[in-house]
């Protein structure tokens, strides 16, 4: 299939995966929640083969409703449960209509419910962000244990666990209301804080960036500002956030599908409007009171994005936000972004000797040890800095970025 359609498929399913799960769900029960997973699965599946070599139909969304719902429809009819759910069936006439779709308005209440219901209290923090991302989002057990740094074996044990609470605890979906809302809706944005990241930095495959992943954390994050009571400072800077970090997808990579870091990037790509918004949520989120890790993970990306040059970036203004960050957020990620940080500021060595403490909490990281190559090299010891690259390339599953860490070995090479 050329690489051109692979894309438009997957961005397409990306797209397309939570919003049938979501639909589903609240058209029959969480109960069948395994059921109507893998019916989503295949449907997806047949559009592959199928759209892989003829055109799609006009309206693809209509068309995968249609297969998913007839194919609840049988397993419920061979196992002798139509009739519990009758209802459903009975008031549905798209199984035998192919564009036809529920209103827009329907859709995205289903959307806001089933985010609500995936981080339903009765699972753990982790199982509830797993599950969401599994639900939601449609990502693979690997890219969410990437997500997490876990292995994947217990990624899929946690997974597990949280379908079974689904099934058994949540009940009908709804968004909840008052403290409940407020308990729930950290989670929520934690989700699709993950989903995003995910795609801005792809786990595995030969595209550096997912970006229907990113589009599909940002459209979630605005199904949030539909209801009144989410939309708060943590939702407008979250989403300030990833409008920064976006506006930067046209110059990440060269014509010939090269990486290309911050350093390199032409910021005359840079898209105007995500800059332009950016900065709107980001004011907007400062009317509230408070000062949250999305408020500050925001002001980071505003400087990295909006600088006049790489030159020109207020490296000191950038390490103020990190070490306040990583008070709130002590998290591994977060400590190696302050630590490149630090070496811009107070230079390599000193920022060496500031990941000597991260080295057993993050050790085998592809980043952390990419990091340190790089440090090493800027120091001059490249016998380290080689060391340190080899082992990075052979924990890099994605194509792209090994490519590129690839050729930086090359180029040390004989230093």
């Amino acid at each position: 299939m050329p690489t051109a359609v692979n894309q438009k498929l997957d961005h397409l399913f990306r797209h397309e995966y939570g919003k049938l799960v979501s639909m589903f769900t609240n058209k029959y029960s969480p109960e069948l929640i395994d059921v109507i997973e893998d019916a989503v699965q295949e449907s997806l599946y047949k559009a592959a083969k199928l759209w892989s070599f003829q055109p799609m139909p006009d309206n693809p969304s209509a068309w995968l409703y249609r297969v998913v719902n007839n194919q609840i429809i049988d397993y419920l009819r061979k196992d002798n449960k139509s009739v519990s759910y009758y209802s459903a069936i009975s008031n549905d006439a798209v199984a035998e209509e192919e564009n036809v779709l529920p209103e827009d308005r329907a859709i995205v209440d289903d959307q806001l419910r089933m985010i609500f219901a995936c981080c339903h209290p009765s699972m753990k923090i982790t199982e509830q962000l797993m599950l969401s991302l599994k639900l939601l989002c449609g990502l693979s057990v690997k890219e969410i244990a990437r997500a997490f740094l876990k292995q994947e074996e217990a990624t899929k044990r946690a997974i597990t666990r949280a379908k079974v609470k689904f099934r058994e605890e949540v009940g009908e979906l709804k968004v909840p209301i008052g403290a409940d809302l407020e308990e729930r809706l950290e989670a929520v944005l934690q989700v699709i804080y993950l989903l995003f990241n995910e795609g801005y930095k792809a786990t595995e495959g030969n595209q550096l960036i997912k970006q229907e992943l990113c589009e599909e954390a940002i459209r979630l994050a605005f199904l949030l500002t539909n209801e009144p009571s989410c939309d708060n400072g943590e939702l407008k800077a979250l989403i300030s956030m990833m409008l920064f970090k976006a506006a930067r997808f046209p110059a990440r990579m060269d014509e010939a599908g090269n990486l290309l870091t911050l350093e390199k990037q032409d910021r005359t790509k840079y898209d105007e409007d995500h800059i332009k918004w950016g900065w709107q949520f980001l004011q907007d989120s400062s009317k509230f009171e408070g000062s949250s890790v999305y408020q500050l993970e925001a002001a980071i990306s505003c400087y990295y994005t909006t600088a006049a040059s790489y030159e020109k970036t207020n490296w000191k203004a950038i390490l103020s936000l990190y070490d306040t960050l990583v008070k709130l957020k002590p998290v591994p990620v977060v400590q190696m972004s302050r630590v490149l940080v630090l070496s811009k500021v107070k230079g390599a060595s000193f920022a060496l000797n500031e990941m000597e403490g991260l080295e057993e909490v993050i050790k085998g990281n592809q980043s952390f040890l990419a990091l340190k190559a790089d440090l090493c090299a800027e120091i001059g010891d490249w016998s380290a800095a080689r060391v340190h690259l080899q082992k990075a390339i052979s924990q890099a599953l994605n194509i792209t970025e090994r490519r590129f860490l690839e050729k930086k070995l090359q180029s040390w090479i004989g230093k």
